[in-house]
């Protein structure tokens, strides 16, 4: 006969064995009391707020000290400003692209020599590329942020979830560097959310999500996996819709340059034959030492192992937000080509990782690691790539909670409930 033991089933007929589980869950039953009385809404306000307000002045100590034309922004004027010209296919000219940074600039403070995203993200640049420079930027990191907030609050419509939002340290580094990770959070999260409710709306989220191509390679199999044949279609659809407009409305010369600037790729994924600061598995590699062709080959390995997890995840009935949040961390760790600011889109499996924990209970231990994860990548200031490792640490929490969820669900196809709800209250 079997008993339930602080979330635990435990065989009677073993005294010691019963004995042994019985502690052990006793000892994660304390746990779980000591992080409930930590992370409470009041607690997690103030620490966001606090953090917020640090990064805040943080970045506009560092912009207006003089950093504001020098940054990655200007890659997104000078494109949309090129956009906008007579001769779009000048975008993807590096000599051209060059010379009008520093006709536009007055400087060549920009160092990007290549232009090395598809015709479609200059839909998104064009209409910064009409405005002033600093006007431009300050619209784009408003416009962005916002996106990725009501993509967090979507997630979790709570005020705590969108503070404590700001707090990884990928948003300063998505505001000091003007860049996108803001924008491709936004699409990746509201894509998931609207998946269940209007495929339709997530369908054309994920076409528009092909202007950052190398992190939209599991979503098509995950679709197959799950027979989700609408929000398929629907992304199918809107992404040849995209390509067509851009080609038409940019030039149909995009493309080909595109395609020929990715295959000029060296080893290291950089066109300029720059080493990169790669937040993948071949960059944490390649960043110790090890040679290109192993880190090549241990990075495609644990691609494909992550690739059948994600797909087998997405096969069962499984709740929704456990296969978001596996998605978007299978999404970062397949490609080889991720940077700091694109990191924020941790936030979002993050996000869909506690809505399953506040409706279904935590376990133990789950918060403090989250938290741990995001102080790790302070680390970055060691210039240390920490992301794959929080990959794998965040990847473990989701598999942990999918067993837990199988377990809970068996137990309660026998009359047992396999977790103890009584000890996980929610966070909020």
């Amino acid at each position: 006969m079997n008993r339930i033991v602080k979330g635990d089933l435990v065989d009677t007929g073993s005294g010691r064995k019963s004995s042994h589980l019985a502690g052990l869950a006793s000892g994660w039953g304390k746990l779980l009391r000591i992080e409930d009385r930590i992370f409470t809404e009041p607690n997690l306000k103030l620490y966001g707020f606090g953090v917020a307000w640090a990064w805040a002045l943080f970045s506009g100590w560092l912009l207006l000290g003089g950093r504001l034309r020098s940054i990655d922004f200007c890659w997104i004027w000078v494109s949309g400003n090129l956009a906008n010209s007579s001769n779009p296919a000048l975008v993807y000219d590096p000599i051209a692209f060059t010379a009008a940074q520093i006709t536009l600039l007055g400087t060549n403070e920009c160092h990007f020599l290549h232009f090395s995203y598809p015709p479609t993200v200059l839909f998104f640049t064009c209409l910064f590329g009409l405005l002033p420079y600093v006007t431009a930027f300050a619209v784009w990191i408003c416009a962005t942020i916002v996106l990725y907030l009501v993509a967090v609050y979507a997630i979790i419509p709570r005020p705590a979830a969108v503070i404590l939002a700001l707090t990884p340290m990928a948003v300063p580094v998505n505001i000091l560097f003007g860049h996108n990770g803001f924008l491709t959070a936004g699409l990746i999260g509201l894509s998931l959310v609207f998946m269940e409710r209007r495929p339709w709306l997530a369908g054309i989220l994920f076409g528009l999500l092909t202007y950052k191509p190398q992190f939209g390679v599991l979503f098509p199999l995950a679709l197959l996996a799950s027979r989700n044949w609408r929000t398929l279609c629907w992304a199918t659809a809107s992404s040849v819709v995209v390509s067509a407009a851009a080609a038409a409305a940019f030039g149909y010369q995009g493309w080909p340059s595109f395609i020929d600037l990715l295959w000029h790729r060296n080893s290291t994924l950089s066109p300029d034959g720059v080493e990169l600061e790669l937040d993948s598995i071949y960059g944490l590699l390649y960043w110790a030492g090890i040679s290109t062709w192993l880190s090549w080959t241990v990075h495609l390995a644990v691609a494909v192992v992550v690739a059948i997890a994600v797909c087998a995840v997405w096969a069962k009935p499984i709740p929704h937000s456990l296969k978001a949040a596996i998605l978007c961390i299978g999404a970062l760790t397949v490609t080889p080509y991720v940077l700091r600011y694109d990191l924020c889109i941790l936030s979002i499996p993050v996000a869909f990782f506690v809505k399953d924990g506040l409706s279904r209970g935590f376990l133990a231990g789950e918060r403090t690691v989250i938290v741990i994860c995001i102080a790790a990548f302070l680390l970055w200031l060691a210039l240390l790539p920490i992301g794959p490792v929080i990959y794998v640490v965040l990847l473990f929490l989701i598999a942990r909670r999918i067993f837990a969820y199988q377990r809970e669900d068996l137990g309660e196809r026998i009359g047992y409930a396999a977790i103890d709800r009584n000890v996980m209250p929610p966070i909020f």
